[in-house]
Formats: structure tokens, sequence, C-alpha cells
């Protein structure tokens, strides 16, 4: 029995540790004009719909093959190229183009080292007088791990004092993950990103956190196009 706790116990370690060791990278591609983009990494299409902001996470370190096609006036900016994506990093590229020429290239904004993935303790709850009654009334149902007023005040603080918005989207989904949301709340992450496909993008992320799904329609109010309010309609169409 000695001999099997002997050999039990570093077995147990290794295990422990395997999600710090495959831990892997995180990359995101931002169109500096706001132009929209398709991206294809090693020959796989990564965003059938074009859009300005594409994240990849899970991503494998090493070299990989980047194509971009890009939307503008002038027509389809195409280019492709060879990426070294280090390990345990989030890699954050500007997508540029160059005028009229037809020609577009990735720029390496920033590159922060992400945290070591481990296990964390289930997060205290705190009082939340200001939303005692919605949140009696949802715990009773799907919605578990409602986001409290003061977690939601970090994650305000948290996604303003970052400057880009890939950084500010990436902290709004980490803000739900493993919780719940109400509708009148999630407009209040939604106000702190710039671009309103962004919005849209996230906004679509944020459904199936959303305890009062039946009240989605509160954020319409914050997109500034009518396309946008029909997008988000039809979404939540399809996933009732």
């Amino acid at each position: 029995m000695l001999a099997m706790k002997k050999f039990l116990l570093p077995f147990l370690l290794v295990l422990l540790a395997l999600p710090v060791w495959a831990q892997s990278s995180i990359l995101t591609f931002t169109a500096e004009r706001g132009e929209y983009f398709q991206v294809r990494v090693n020959g796989r299409t990564i965003n059938r719909s074009f859009t300005n902001y594409v994240r990849l996470n899970d991503v494998r370190p090493g070299e990989h093959y980047v194509e971009l096609r890009v939307k503008s006036r002038h027509g389809i900016y195409k280019m492709g190229q060879k990426m070294f994506v280090a390990h345990g990093v989030e890699a954050n590229y500007g997508v540029r183009t160059l005028g009229r020429s037809g020609k577009a290239y990735l720029k390496l904004l920033s590159e922060v080292p992400l945290r070591p993935v481990v296990p964390a303790p289930p997060m205290p709850r705190y009082p939340d007088h200001r939303r005692d009654r919605d949140y009696d009334e949802y715990q009773d149902g799907s919605c578990r791990n409602l986001l409290s007023a003061r977690e939601l005040d970090r994650a305000v603080e948290a996604i303003r004092s970052r400057d880009f918005e890939s950084t500010k989207l990436s902290i709004a989904r980490d803000a739900l993950r493993g919780g719940s949301i109400m509708a009148d709340d999630l407009k209040r992450l939604l106000l702190e990103l710039e671009y309103e496909s962004n919005r849209v993008e996230f906004a679509k992320y944020a459904y199936d956190y959303l305890c009062d799904q039946e009240h989605f329609y509160y954020i319409y109010d914050l997109f500034r196009f009518d396309s946008s309010v029909r997008e988000l309609e039809e979404y939540a169409a399809r996933r009732r």
C-alpha cells in the first residue's frame, strides 16, 4: 500500500500541472480602419461572414500560415504570410490596407502573456440588495451564478483600463464564463465597446448567458443601425 501511494503521488501532481503545461495561445485580428475581413489559418476559414474583429482561442504555439481577404471601397484586398505564435500569449494583430494598391498586411500590436490556466475556487457571493427581487425570481430557473453588482463593477473597471478593443471584448467574455447576467447589466458591458460590430458579436455571445432572455430587446437602443437590430432579432429567434 505504501509503495502504491508513493507511485500515485507523483502521478497526481502531473495531472494537476497538465492545465498549465498544455496552455495554448490566443490570436486576435482587428481592422484598424474598421474594414470587414475574412481570415483563413492553415487553409481553414475561421469566419464565414466578414467582420472587423476575429478572435481565435486555443491556438497551437508555433508557425501558422494566415490569409486575409479585406473588403474596402477600392475592392478586395488579399494577403498571405507566415506567422509565429509564441507559447502562452495573447497576440493582437492590426489589419492594415494600403490605399488603392489592393494590398493588405498585418502588424503585431501587442503580445500579452496569459496567466497559467489553474482551476480557481468558486467566487464568494456578495449580497446585492439592488437586485434581490430579480435574483430570487431567476435563481430557481436555468439561471445560475448571477453576476452581482460588485462583480459587474469590477468587470467594467477592468474593461475601461484597457486600450485595445480586442482586449476589452476578451475581458467582457471572461466576465460571463461560468455565470449569467441580466439584460440591464448586459447593457453596461456593451457600452464599454466602441465598434458596433463588436457590440453585435458580444450581444450574440452573451445571449446564452442571459437570465431574462425575454428582455433581450432591452439592449436594442444601444445600436445605431437598424441592420444590427434585425441581426440580433433574427439571432434570438433562432436560439429560442
